[in-house]
């Protein structure tokens, strides 16, 4: 970390200390003074330059490289034709001879190839020629050309008079190095680029340090940790960063007390409900054993929305310790393969009453890091989301993506064959209780919280998960899980 006194070198360096006060205590006058610093020593770059050479020779070296490939082109157009002639009329020695000759007269090194690149006259081919050969066999363009480090290299396809395609290719060397920069040039611009990338470094460093600590603060409250707190971390500052750290501070305790009050909230809310709903479970199993057989479907349709309002209760709280971070349980490695297999026969047995079926595309071993029983809930909610919509007599089909790099993650596919959702809604599919239609969920037996349980267990695992119409219609829900987590 930088020392307090290097902090308060460099403004007042150049200025008096009430100058270098009010600059220290103001991001904006900070941010001005060294760009200024910085722009002062690019014009002095510039001009360094300028005088130097204000013939642009990046832009000459690339203007004469053109130049030579285009005139490369040109003799090879020209002379390539006779050359291929020669071969097909005379053989491949006076083939060999004849390009010997034009070596030696235009200095460039003619080659032929078939149309599948085969040599047809033994020449030394450079070691450059195989890649670019191979380059463009796979195009389509009629000429390719490219610069080396041996030269420059063009290819053109021509049609010989025999009617078939070859491959004419041509190679010239560079030309003698020459240098229009004075001796000394490499040292003064070695010295102004130390001396500019100093400076940028103090403006990054004295800039993104308190961003990065409140970053990483910002980081640890959204993994969880709710008591994160960082204007401690950022020193004597008085500026607008310091500013941010206490309103960062102010938010997460009062964040902090807000969720502390709902989840308390949930909780009472949770054993009110649930304590009536037991007993009215008890009373419904004693009022069956004595009813008639008029009341019986009347209990029975009393004891369903009882159990739906019992299940309707445990996502919510479900939802609620998603929401409150992953400290739900020890991360673990996740045979996503064998996971979805099981969730797959579930959802089969389950759909048999609608003649639906799940298909699930072979795919190889795939292992995750994460919590098994979130990602189990988050991809069996969006399996039964499909069996739900789909048309009766269709399938549900289940594919993975995956490669084998650690960096790729897992991309996960759910499709289903209904009717589609509308694109207007489609971004609103993963918010509690949403529903596209005022009684679509009723008529399925939804509650409008399973997709919103996954969003959140799939954003536990650092991953993604959106919805987009199919191109045959019906939903297609697509998952992507990290093989490794970011922050567990």
């Amino acid at each position: 970390m930088m020392s307090t006194q290097t902090k308060k070198f460099w403004p007042g360096l150049f200025l008096n200390s009430y100058i270098s006060n009010i600059i220290r205590k103001n991001l904006f006058l900070k941010i001005l003074f060294f760009t200024c610093s910085i722009n002062l020593l690019s014009v002095g770059i510039a001009l360094l330059i300028a005088f130097t050479s204000s013939t642009g020779p990046a832009a000459r070296m690339k203007q004469q490289e053109e130049n030579r490939q285009q005139n490369l082109a040109q003799i090879l157009y020209l002379y390539s034709t006779p050359l291929i002639e020669k071969w097909i009329s005379d053989g491949k020695s006076a083939s060999i001879s004849y390009a010997d000759q034009l070596e030696k007269l235009l200095d460039f090194e003619p080659h032929v190839f078939d149309s599948e690149g085969h040599p047809l006259i033994n020449r030394k081919m450079p070691p450059e020629f195989e890649a670019i050969l191979k380059r463009f066999k796979k195009e389509d363009h009629q000429i390719i050309k490219a610069t080396t480090a041996n030269g420059i290299v063009v290819m053109c396809r021509m049609v010989g008079p025999d009617g078939k395609t070859y491959i004419a290719a041509g190679r010239q060397g560079r030309p003698k190095k020459f240098s229009i920069f004075p001796p000394d040039f490499t040292m003064r611009i070695t010295i102004s680029i130390i001396m500019l990338t100093l400076l940028s470094f103090l403006l990054a460093r004295h800039i993104t340090d308190p961003i990065t600590k409140l970053r990483k603060a910002t980081r640890e409250f959204a993994t969880g940790n709710l008591g994160t707190r960082v204007s401690e971390t950022l020193g004597k500052r008085q500026d607008e960063i310091a500013q941010l750290g206490l309103d960062f501070d102010q938010m997460t305790s009062q964040i902090q007390n807000l969720i502390k009050d709902r989840q308390q909230l949930l909780r009472d809310i949770s054993h009110e409900l649930r304590s009536p709903l037991a007993r009215l479970f008890v009373a419904l199993e004693i009022s069956k054993n004595k009813a008639s057989v008029d009341i019986m479907p009347t209990l029975q349709r009393i004891a369903l929305e009882a159990e739906r309002l019992n299940t309707l209760i445990g996502k919510i709280l479900l939802l609620n310790k998603l929401e409150t971070g992953p400290n739900l349980r020890i991360c673990k490695l996740v045979d996503l393969s064998e996971l979805i297999h099981r969730i797959g026969e579930d959802a089969n047995f389950e759909a048999q009453s609608r003649d639906v079926s799940v298909v699930i595309a072979p795919f190889p071993v795939i292992h995750v890091d994460g919590y098994p029983e979130m990602i189990h809930r988050a991809i069996e909610n969006v399996v039964r989301n499909a069996i739900r919509y789909t048309n009766e007599g269709t399938t549900v089909n289940i594919s993975i993506e995956a490669k084998n790099s650690e960096k790729d993650p897992v991309i996960l596919t759910i499709e289903d064959n209904g009717p589609g959702v509308p694109s207007i809604n489609l971004p609103h599919l993963f918010k509690p209780f949403y529903r596209v239609e005022g009684d679509r969920g009723r008529k399925t037996g939804g509650t409008g919280v399973g997709l919103a349980i996954a969003y959140r267990a799939i954003k536990l695992h650092d991953g993604e998960i959106r919805a987009e119409n199919s191109k045959d219609g019906g939903l297609k829900i697509i998952i992507t899980i990290p093989k490794t987590m970011i922050a567990t």
